[in-house]
């Protein structure tokens, strides 16, 4: 009986990667895309906001603490800080 069980289920595994494989054959001939951010939804940090993450990393806060207090992820943050680093070794 567990064989006959097993048999099926496999069957059904089998069935359902069919059925996977052809919608994702059928999405992709009508051009629709997934995972990823959509284009145009970038978050931008603001004027002041960018110089108060500035000003805190200066200072020598920790990073996590300026990330929590503006509200944004380090990654964000880090990319901030990296920006100011770039633009003041320009001038």
């Amino acid at each position: 009986m567990a064989g006959v069980l097993a048999s099926v289920a496999a069957y059904e595994t089998e069935v359902r990667k069919e059925r996977q494989l052809a919608g994702i054959a059928k999405a992709k001939s009508e051009g629709k895309t997934w995972g990823g951010r959509r284009p145009g939804t970038r978050i931008k940090l603001a004027v002041e906001k960018e110089a108060l993450i500035h000003q805190l990393h200066v200072e020598g806060k920790p990073v996590a603490a300026i990330a929590r207090m503006v509200g944004l992820t380090r990654k964000t943050l880090y990319r901030a800080i990296k920006r100011d680093e770039i633009r003041s070794a320009e001038v």
